[in-house]
């Protein structure tokens, strides 16, 4: 590339770039067609409108139908967990592939991440959707799923659509087992059936490609069960544990009884587990690595967010207060405590802890498991 060449090569470059709101243009990308630059424009416009928590109008950018039937039609946007968009959490975003498809359709892919202190690019998602091309000229995206549903099968069982890989055979007895739990659920807190569209497969990667995304956080790791849910749309992911995923259904089932409550991953982590295993499970391993960990100061609990890559200690923890809160008061203790809105609540009010000493009392209910 001679340099006369390389300047008008970055000039075109940086003013592309310049276009589309802090949303990069990667060079390869072929801006010189006006289909693509469309596309560009139309995608670098929806993501620009993700201000913090604020969301864009979905209409504008997904079907009637779309949006319709999911309050977020685009189940990227809550893609890595927790109720903060995707999108708002990085500060550098690069388009790098624009890929004209046989079928009309377009490809766009992009990269989402941070600049770190030694310039170091840390990479937290790269997206993976599919823009449609309406009559009228203008583009819509599609669920990813729509995209790759050829490759799928579904089956309904009572109140649960499953979704799920055609290498998959449908196992009626694990999708018996979970109505079996919802039932009992269902009893426990005087609930109505609630119609869940579940998606599971073998691996998370397979989840999040069918969500938008090549890549995020946690993809690379070892396979294990993992999923995520939307209580408002009423939709389950999962990955490795098929079709009896209980965690995540108690999600959308027992979240909305108590938004302001700080042990709803703690209910669903003793009812439904966590990562495949069971409670006890969790709160044994979390107890042999506190008793091999002295300097964790369980006074700084909100610093004690990593074991290691199989057991979260503060889901473990919550999960431990709703068992003994049963064990204590059945169902009533365990609804009572789900009216507390703060962990010091829990702590002095439900089990009489100095928070000042929550350390030493923290670490001796643990042991006592």
């Amino acid at each position: 590339m001679n340099k006369k060449f390389y300047f008008l090569f970055i000039l075109t470059f940086l003013s592309i770039n310049a276009l589309y709101s802090q949303i990069y243009i990667n060079p390869g990308v072929d801006t010189t067609d006006s289909n693509i630059k469309a596309a560009i424009k139309f995608y670098s416009n929806y993501i620009g409108e993700f201000k913090g928590r604020k969301l864009p109008d979905f209409s504008k950018y997904w079907s009637a139908e779309d949006c319709k039937k999911y309050s977020v039609p685009d189940p990227s946007v809550y893609g890595i967990g927790g109720d903060y968009p995707t999108y708002s959490m990085t500060t550098t975003k690069t388009i790098y592939y624009v890929k004209p498809l046989k079928n009309g359709m377009i490809n766009l892919k992009m990269t989402g991440g941070w600049v770190d202190s030694l310039k170091n690019f840390e990479i937290m998602y790269i997206t993976n959707h599919y823009l449609e091309k309406k009559a009228d000229g203008n583009f819509k995206l599609i669920q990813p799923f729509q995209f790759f549903k050829n490759s799928w099968q579904t089956k309904q069982v009572e109140s649960i659509t499953y979704y799920y890989p055609k290498y998959h055979s449908f196992d009626k007895k694990k999708a018996n087992n979970l109505i079996r739990q919802i039932q009992e659920l269902q009893q426990q807190w005087g609930l109505s059936p609630i119609a869940i569209e579940y998606f599971f497969a073998d691996t998370y990667d397979e989840i999040q490609l069918i969500r938008g995304f090549d890549f995020t956080m946690g993809i690379g790791n070892v396979d294990k069960p993992t999923g995520i849910s939307s209580q408002k749309d009423r939709t389950v992911f999962c990955a490795g544990s098929g079709e009896d995923y209980f965690h995540e259904v108690v999600h959308i089932y027992l979240n909305p009884l108590h938004p302001k409550s700080p042990l709803n991953e703690g209910l669903a982590v003793y009812y439904g587990g966590s990562m495949g295993n069971p409670i006890d499970w969790h709160i044994a391993r979390l107890k042999a690595y506190l008793n091999q960990h002295q300097e964790i100061d369980l006074n700084k609990l909100q610093d004690f967010y990593y074991m290691d890559n199989y057991t979260n200690p503060g889901s473990a923890i919550q999960g431990l207060l709703c068992k003994l809160a049963y064990q204590k008061d059945g169902i009533t203790g365990l609804k009572r405590l789900m009216t507390y809105t703060s962990m010091n609540e829990v702590f002095e009010k439900e089990f009489k802890m100095n928070i000042k000493q929550l350390n030493t009392e923290l670490r001796t209910l643990i042991n006592q498991q």
